[in-house]
């Protein structure tokens, strides 16, 4: 199984046990105290080590993961047995876009060929708020390759209103006509 796949699928079991226990904020900060601890690549060749004991791997995440619940920690454990350690950024970001998309905010990412100021980014927000129907948590990014215009990329969705873009579509209308 693709590893995205396998991350996307912990997530949602995470989310579904979170949602269901009402504990979607505590899950949240489990994962990520998870991810920032793993993130010590001594600790983490220890876990993923075939000659270090499954019952010593188990006894060092619990030493490690003092505050975090049990079956948090049970999720390591299971991640550690089969091998996919090294899904837990991957499974942390697919909570939190199944949090937030639970919670009805989407995270919008818009590329412009210059920096945008706040209230061009206050109008972006609102006006793709409207069109998504939720509320919009917008990061920006520069790339002078745009030219002029935008491109918004919101969950798989992608508008590209870029000069860049528009041009190229005439270019090929132009090719083609010959």
């Amino acid at each position: 199984m693709p590893r995205g796949v396998a991350a996307k699928r912990h997530a949602q079991a995470v989310f579904q046990l979170a949602l269901e226990r009402g504990e979607l904020e505590k899950w949240l900060d489990n994962l990520k105290t998870i991810a920032t601890t793993l993130s010590e690549p001594q600790l983490m060749a220890i876990l993923e080590s075939p000659k270090v004991h499954p019952d010593e791997k188990m006894d060092l995440i619990s030493r490690c993961l003092p505050g975090v619940s049990q079956l948090a920690l049970n999720l390591v454990y299971l991640l550690v047995t089969r091998r996919r350690l090294r899904l837990i950024d991957q499974i942390v970001s697919e909570y939190q876009r199944l949090a937030d998309a639970y919670q009805g905010l989407e995270h919008a990412e818009i590329t412009t060929a210059i920096p945008l100021d706040e209230e061009d980014k206050k109008r972006l927000s609102k006006r793709l708020a409207e069109l998504t129907g939720t509320r919009i948590m917008l990061t920006t990014k520069v790339d002078p390759d745009v030219i002029g215009g935008f491109v918004v990329r919101i969950g798989d969705r992608l508008i590209d209103g870029s000069t860049k873009s528009k041009l190229d579509s005439l270019r090929k209308s132009l090719v083609e006509v010959r």
